[in-house]
């Protein structure tokens, strides 16, 4: 076999393969998540939240979003080794105070982390609104929460409104609790 021959068979092999593996990537990316009968598509405004129970730091039991209607709620996602997390659970303190008997809830969830961990943490951040333990990253799963902190508004209804990627200012927290209170 000549040289130029070897060269054309080897170059369309290479080209065959760099399609193939294109072809298999973008299938891949547009099919992760729901190839699995029963799994959902990514969370969005509009939707409802996931239903989920979860433990808080003291023990009791809350269930997501049935314990949770008539009210406007906040679900922050968090863990101890994000500096932002803490600086926005400070803020969220505040609207907690003010906005509290009008009807918001803040949840903190913690993401993957053990209670003893949570706990000693939480002695330097002075919270009063519950704090909910995500050991398993099971809620985190269902919230499509990759990065944190992640927050979500969840109006009266039950329904998502915002979707908050990342610290916030307090000022627009507020003006997000204030449309929907």
């Amino acid at each position: 076999m000549k040289s130029s021959h070897k060269r054309a068979i080897l170059g369309t092999s290479c080209i065959t393969i760099a399609i193939t593996l294109a072809v298999t990537g973008l299938i891949l990316c547009f099919s992760v998540g729901y190839g699995v009968a029963g799994e959902r598509p990514p969370l969005k405004i509009g939707d409802t939240p996931p239903r989920i129970d979860l433990t808080d730091t003291k023990g009791s039991i809350i269930r997501i979003p049935d314990d949770l209607r008539g009210k406007v709620v906040i679900l922050q996602f968090w863990a101890s080794g994000c500096g932002a997390c803490g600086d926005e659970m400070s803020a969220m303190q505040a609207l907690y105070d003010r906005y509290g008997r009008k009807g918001l809830v803040i949840l903190a969830i913690n993401v993957g982390q053990r209670k003893d961990i949570v706990k000693k943490w939480l002695q330097d951040i002075r919270i009063s609104y519950p704090v909910l333990l995500d050991t398993n990253k099971e809620m985190a799963r269902k919230y499509d929460v990759i990065d944190l902190p992640r927050t979500y508004l969840v109006d009266k209804k039950g329904i998502i409104r915002y979707k908050i990627v990342g610290n916030t200012p307090r000022e627009t927290l507020q003006k997000k609790i204030l449309s929907l209170l």
